[in-house]
């Protein structure tokens, strides 16, 4: 395939998508991905609310060789949401660039298979109205690590366009993302004002745009698990923005910082990464990473974040984890600028339970957040997630029965109608019009306070995707699950 260079738009050969059966093109609907109008807290997509909820087996998932069919297998169990890091990292990715004759990357040339796959996955995503949640820098290609910042074609050591003096980038990197910052992420005017590397990062990221801006189905994340500087996140929202403008196009755009507390310390006892978890997090101390700031930073600005990911919130367990969901939810609403709340990531998985927490944490975690409101939801891949396995699949598909079923768009979280409660044992929407969803994520018992009358009762085995048959009982009074699993209810007053 002819090389390709810079500012030229990659075109991928169309009999690579005629072999697949997809289109050479993005099909053209009306709206596209965008923020629902009537209810601001949730996503639409060609003109209609949409719950995003996903699970898949990476990351970067451009970068699979199965991709087709693991994005089908999404689709077939109800998911329509998927992140796509654009690292290279893992040992058989597809790097960015290509190498000269000296072995040395050449980051005036495109590697060309890297490219396709991006647009790959654009292209069958589209197909299948998935939308597609990108991360344009990902933060642990710079690091310390195997493959990582050793590795990295912007490292200056590998390639042949600047040397560490001209780029002032290091050669070697000791230290994870958790320590320190890659000056990598420094190079705004704002800060160290690099304008060598800066226009080696406006090449990648015009490449990216020039592939992504095609389609009308992805949203922006700036950053994975940021520690940089505000000014880093804003400097490239307001260049993505920019750019996407002078196309006539309208995007959204948010950034994942790296604390698990997005509250800031305003719900009490929620988890915060500190040096007494060792390891890496030794070193959450330092100064410079800004930590104890940066999801206010998200809230804040609206201009630079249409929407807001806390991902790394879901880090938190049992009832602290609703609480601090919540509480960013009753943020935005008093904000005068409401979003939509994204979940990219919901950790939980044997492999890393020390930090992650367990399987059934993940799936609770990934209930209590529609519970509070928020406007996606999508299991981490492992080890630290439980990524598209059969129990993911079974969350999502019970998910989407439980929310097509009603119009979720209309109901807000109304834990204040149980009584008898105890920390985790249930959660509650409403909509204020005789509809009520009940969530019991292991089991419990609760005092319903409803207008005296007769209420038809629908209850969903989550771990079976299965309805029970619709029963009529007389509420306020009880509400029980019938076991210790996952249970979830549709409550209506019955005229």
């Amino acid at each position: 395939m002819k090389r390709l260079t810079y500012p030229a738009l990659i075109i991928i050969s169309a009999s690579i998508f005629m072999a697949m059966g997809c289109s050479t093109g993005p099909s053209k609907k009306a709206d596209g991905i965008s923020i629902y109008d009537e209810n601001p807290s949730y996503w639409s997509y060609n003109g209609e609310p949409v719950l995003l909820l996903g699970g898949t087996k990476e990351d970067n998932i451009f970068q699979i060789d199965d991709l087709q069919d693991h994005l089908k297998l999404l689709d077939s169990a109800g998911g329509n949401y998927i992140r796509c890091t654009l690292s290279s990292r893992d040992q058989g990715n597809a790097k960015p660039y290509l190498k000269d004759d000296q072995g040395l990357y050449d980051l005036d040339q495109p590697n060309p298979e890297y490219w396709e796959r991006l647009q790959q996955l654009l292209e069958i995503s589209k197909e299948l109205d998935i939308i597609v949640q990108i991360e344009i820098w990902a933060t642990y290609d710079f690091y310390w690590g195997e493959g990582r910042w050793s590795d990295n074609p912007f490292n200056p050591k590998l390639n042949r366009n600047y040397s560490s003096e001209q780029s002032r980038l290091p050669d070697s990197i000791d230290y994870p993302a958790q320590s320190k910052i890659n000056p990598f992420f420094k190079s705004v005017r704002e800060l160290d004002d690099n304008p060598l590397l800066r226009e080696y990062q406006h090449r990648f990221v015009d490449s990216v745009l020039e592939l992504t801006l095609a389609y009308d189905h992805v949203l922006y994340c700036i950053d994975n698990e940021t520690n940089a500087h505000y000014f880093w996140g804003k400097y490239w929202s307001d260049y993505i923005r920019n750019k996407a403008a002078g196309q006539g196009k309208k995007i959204f755009v948010t950034e994942m910082w790296d604390n698990w507390d997005p509250t800031n310390g305003m719900v009490a006892g929620a988890k915060v990464q500190h040096p007494e978890l060792g390891g890496w997090y030794a070193q959450y101390t330092n100064p410079e990473l800004h930590r104890d700031a940066n999801n206010s930073y998200s809230l804040k600005d609206t201009l630079s974040y249409d929407f807001m990911d806390i991902s790394n919130n879901n880090a938190q367990d049992g009832q602290r984890h609703f609480d601090t969901a919540l509480w960013v939810r009753n943020a935005i609403q008093q904000s005068g600028k409401i979003r939509p709340i994204n979940n990219v990531k919901i950790y939980g998985a044997d492999e890393s339970q020390l930090w992650s927490g367990s399987v059934r944490e993940a799936e609770f975690r990934f209930w209590r957040n529609i519970f509070a409101g928020h406007a996606s939801v999508r299991f981490h891949r492992p080890t630290a997630g439980i990524g598209l396995s059969i129990r993911a699949a079974m969350n999502i598909r019970s998910m989407r029965m439980l929310t097509e079923s009603i119009d979720l768009f209309s109901f807000t979280p109304a834990n204040h109608l149980l009584t008898d409660r105890k920390p985790d044992e249930a959660y509650c929407m409403s909509n204020g019009k005789g509809q009520y969803l009940l969530y019991f994520p292991d089991g419990g018992v609760v005092t319903f306070k409803l207008p005296a009358k007769a209420y038809k009762v629908h209850t969903l085995r989550i771990s079976k995707a299965f309805w029970l048959e619709p029963r009529t009982i007389k509420f306020p009074g009880v509400m029980a699950a019938p076991n210790n699993e996952s249970w979830a209810f549709i409550i209506e007053a019955v005229e």
